[in-house]
């Protein structure tokens, strides 16, 4: 293409923008693991769902067993809704503290079957709460970075990528993945999450992790979108555009008014207007 079909390639681009695309957890639409979720994702006019991998206390196998990956396949090609990613959820009274629990990289294996029979590219690992890294204990980092260049491997076999939600600055997430050395785990960035435990400055740590972000959470404590809060908002939407990220936007946010759909359209409409896709290089 000559300088003069790429100024105006440019400007039909400006015009035209690709539009983001914005989901939700299931979690804030009323409940984890509800097929019919996926019905009032659409009701509300997002584009995609996240949906968690739960381990019911009777120990029935739920998105790790076909009949239900089934129903959401179906659910979300009847809705035009898309599965934008797995969320790990605790495993009922066993929990999940990836460092100490041996029977973690079985369920990591398992998980990365799911999220490819249900048709999405991405899990979300949280690497928070009982399963946050101390980075100060050697032996808990190595036991989670040994478990996870195995985990990489099912992931690389499946083209998924497993991308970790943490409490640790990018630094120290940085560290974590390159000791991993896998393309198949990654990073899911969740500002508010770093901004509120003052693990970092989201806006100087995105460009830090770069193409490492496969996914990101936004959300705003209990209040909307929009309203003040901790994170710069457009700031944080630079950001992102400077990395060139081009994945989903999912709301992880509540309802302050009582009326989950009617603020699940306004926080929508907010990531709409402030955050901006790209344009390809």
């Amino acid at each position: 293409m000559g300088l003069a079909g790429a100024a105006v390639a440019g400007r039909a681009a400006e015009r035209n923008p690709v539009p983001v695309r914005v989901g939700m957890t299931d979690w804030n639409l009323g409940k984890r693991g509800d097929v019919t979720k996926v019905a009032l994702a659409r009701e509300i006019g997002l584009d995609g769902i996240q949906v968690s991998l739960i381990f019911p206390d009777d120990g029935s196998p739920h998105l790790r067993g076909t009949a239900v990956q089934e129903e959401y396949r179906k659910a979300a090609l009847e809705n035009g809704i898309q599965i934008c990613s797995l969320a790990i959820g605790s495993p009922g009274k066993l929990r999940l503290p990836l460092h100490t629990n041996p029977a973690a990289g079985i369920l990591l294996a398992e998980a990365v079957e799911a999220a490819r029979a249900i048709g999405t590219t991405d899990i979300l690992l949280p690497i928070l709460g009982e399963s946050h890294i101390h980075m100060e204990n050697a032996q808990e980092v190595a036991t989670f970075v040994a478990m996870m260049k195995e985990v990489a491997r099912y992931a690389e076999k499946a083209g998924v990528v497993i991308a970790l939600e943490t409490w640790i600055s990018a630094d120290d997430t940085l560290k974590i993945l390159d000791q991993i050395g896998s393309n198949h785990v990654g990073v899911y960035y969740d500002a508010r999450n770093i901004k509120a435990r003052k693990a970092g400055e989201p806006v100087e740590e995105v460009p830090k992790l770069g193409k490492r972000i496969h996914q990101v959470h936004v959300k705003n404590g209990a209040k909307l979108l929009g309203e003040p809060e901790l994170l710069d908002w457009p700031g944080l939407a630079e950001a992102y555009r400077s990395i060139g990220y081009r994945g989903w936007y999912v709301l992880e946010t509540g309802s302050p008014s009582g009326d989950l759909v009617a603020d699940s359209r306004r926080n929508a409409d907010f990531v709409r207007k402030t955050f901006r896709m790209p344009a390809e290089s």
